[in-house]
Formats: C-alpha cells, structure tokens, sequence
C-alpha cells in the first residue's frame, strides 16, 4: 500500500499541471511573413534581379557571386468582356416575326371592310394604329406575332402617302422618325375573315 501511494503521490504535481494553460515565451517570437509584395516593373521596361549569393564547393573563392539576372515581364492579360451589339430596328421587328413566309413578288389582297393597319414599335415593343383600310393592298410577307401568337400580313406603307392614309397620327410619325424611318415602313394587318387573299 505504501509503495502506491508514493507512486500516487509522485504523480500528483505531473497531473495537476495538465489542467494550466501552456505558456509561451512570445517576447522571443518572431513573424515572418509567408508572401512579400513585390513591385511590378512598368510594362516595356525589364527587372534587374539582385546577385545571389550561393554556397561554393570546396576549392571555390567562397566571396564569389552570381552575376544579376535579367528577367523579362511577362505579358499582362488584359479580359475584355464582350458584349452584344444592340440590335436594329429591322432586326428587332424580324424577332418579333415567327414563321415568315416571303411573297416574291408581293400578293395583291383585299380588306372586304375596314381593317386596322399597324405599325410596330421596335424602341417599346407596341404595335401603334396606323389607320385603317379597305380594298386592295400588297402584302409582303405572311408571318405569327411573337406577342400574342396572331397571324399577320406585312404590306409596305409610305409614310402620309398610301392607301388614303395621308394625316397619320403626329405621335406615330414621330416614332417612327425615331426609329428611322422617315419615307417608308413595313405596317401589317391582323388575318381575319375580312381579309380575301388572291
């Protein structure tokens, strides 16, 4: 029993230390950096790495150094996103055309009563009154409204010239101006049963 607790009682100060927190002598520590920054030499320009000094093997002049390397800088790669060119009015009223069926040469049609003539607007998507008509016209085109899915005939419209249209609204024409078309545009009628093609 005797010899236990003098092994007991050797063990006490050893276990009684584990519970303290480890001391460091952080007045001795030091911090080295992991990464340096080092300057960039300005582009068209080359670096002069400083000389080294390396171990010399035995029967070698221990003071001897590398003479200084010159580096070239490597290229900068510039990313130069690319983005998409803004489309044309043409091209955004050809989007909003689904199926396009070409007429060469143009049909001649007929509106056996008044049917509404529509320009669209290619800076807003709406498709503005033109006015309205009635009798024969050329149609162009045969096509599907992406908005809306309805089947239209494209007929050409000189601006204040055709079918008797010649006082369009000033808004209108102004939009179209805007758009650029000054002379003339390609307007189109919704197909219905007032409609008789050739």
């Amino acid at each position: 029993m005797t010899k236990y607790l003098l092994v007991l009682a050797c063990m006490l100060p050893l276990l009684t230390g584990c519970g303290q927190p480890l001391r460091l002598d952080t007045a001795r520590a030091t911090r080295t950096p992991l990464v340096t920054a080092t300057a960039r030499p300005a582009p068209g320009t080359t670096a002069t790495i400083p000389a080294v000094t390396r171990p010399a093997p035995p029967g070698v002049d221990a003071t001897a150094t590398m003479p200084p390397v010159t580096a070239t800088p490597s290229p900068v790669v510039q990313i130069v996103p690319q983005t998409a060119r803004p489309l044309t009015s043409e091209e955004r009223w050809r989007a909003e055309q689904l199926n396009r069926e070409v007429f060469d040469p143009p049909r001649l049609y007929r509106a056996t009563r008044r049917v509404t003539l529509f320009w669209y607007d290619p800076a807003t998507g709406q498709a503005l009154e033109i006015g309205t008509l009635m009798g024969d016209f050329p149609v162009q085109a045969r096509f599907r409204l992406r908005s809306g899915g309805a089947t239209a005939l494209e007929v050409p419209y000189r601006i204040n010239n055709d079918f008797g249209l010649t006082a369009i609204s000033d808004a209108v024409r102004l939009r179209m101006e805007a758009a650029g078309y000054t002379i003339s545009v390609e307007a189109f009628l919704l197909e219905s049963d007032a409609i008789q093609a050739p």
